[in-house]
């Protein structure tokens, strides 16, 4: 009797091994975002505590009276020491209270409900059209290395990259809503495919910070891809063009390109502050971080860099998953 492994141990112990790699890898993520996401309540909760004086008399001026301070300080969560207050954010954080507006009255939440959506719309769009230019631009500024298509995408890009979103989108109005009319100057209506019309046009100004930077990450990893043995073998086994580019170049080469769009999607986030106000769009950006900071709303405030930022933990730990898939070798980090 043959002491090596029977064909179904060998068969069925490298596919153990793979899985339980991939647990521990997706333990390790998991592990990471969860840290990121208390760093994140941390974050959140020291805010207030920044603000030089005593917020609760900066934010009633001259109104400021015992009974006054005494219930806004009930509100904003300022009583007791910073453990107390610290562990009350926590249990209401767990239980899903962001808090309550001191302009409206209103719960945080039901203004979340609200203005998400659309915000949301907005980035999912402005990622998918970023995508859809930054791989085709990439790969062939990748395969026309050293050509005067090389030469004009850096040019293209350095330009894209140095024009500050504003004046981008005002630019873009002026073209594609007020000559040509392809688009509402301004304004947003729920609901899908009509919002699209709404949102194209303040995707493509996202946009034209980002596609820069994912196609010349994409470029310079197709480069280094190139340079690998594998790709040489299948040039050699004449491989048809489309599974080469796929397979070979591309699928490997995309991995920290997925990698940096999860971890730039804060200054995605940021930058719908700005696009929101120069189209007018009811987001989250226009709704609430910029009123709030301006009505000195604290809980708007505090609760919308919390969803920010945990939304930023969860792409970065999606984009993570994403790239260990397409490129095995990220699957060691």
């Amino acid at each position: 009797m043959s002491s090596g492994a029977s064909p179904e141990t060998a068969r069925t112990t490298p596919s153990s091994a793979g899985v339980k790699r991939l647990l521990a890898r997706t333990l390790r993520h998991l592990s990471r975002a969860a840290l990121g996401a208390l760093g994140v309540l941390l974050v959140t909760f020291t805010l207030i505590h920044l603000i030089p004086g005593d917020p609760v008399e900066i934010l009633l001026g001259d109104a400021a009276t015992e009974e006054l301070v005494a219930k806004y300080r009930q509100i904003l969560g300022l009583e007791g020491s910073l453990p107390q207050q610290f562990a009350r954010y926590l249990a209401s954080v767990a239980q899903g209270d962001l808090g309550t507006s001191i302009q409206t009255g209103q719960s945080v939440n039901s203004v979340v409900a609200r203005t998400l959506p659309m915000t949301a719309w907005l980035i999912g769009v402005t990622v998918l059209m970023a995508l859809l230019m930054a791989l085709p631009l990439g790969v062939a500024a990748a395969l026309l290395r050293g050509t005067w298509f090389d030469h004009a995408f850096r040019v293209a890009t350095s330009v894209s990259l140095a024009t500050p979103s504003f004046y981008f989108g005002l630019l873009l109005i002026l073209l594609f809503a007020v000559r040509l009319g392809w688009a509402p100057v301004a304004g947003y209506q729920p609901g899908f495919p009509g919002n699209l019309q709404y949102l194209w046009l303040p995707a493509l100004t996202m946009s034209g910070a980002l596609v820069p930077i994912l196609a010349r990450v994409l470029q310079s990893s197709i480069a280094e891809t190139m340079e690998q043995e594998f790709v040489e073998t299948a040039i050699v086994r004449g491989l048809p063009a489309p599974v080469l580019v796929w397979r070979y170049l591309l699928r490997p080469s995309l991995a920290p390109t997925i990698s940096l769009l999860g971890y730039i999607l804060g200054q995605l986030l940021s930058a719908t502050v700005v696009v929101e106000i120069v189209f007018n769009l009811p987001g989250m950006g226009t709704a609430l971080v910029v009123e709030g900071v301006l009505l000195r709303d604290y809980p708007v405030v505090q609760g919308i860099i919390l969803i920010f930022a945990l939304i930023v933990v969860a792409v970065s730990f999606l984009s993570d998953t994403v790239s260990g898939w397409l490129d095995p070798r990220t699957r060691l980090s």
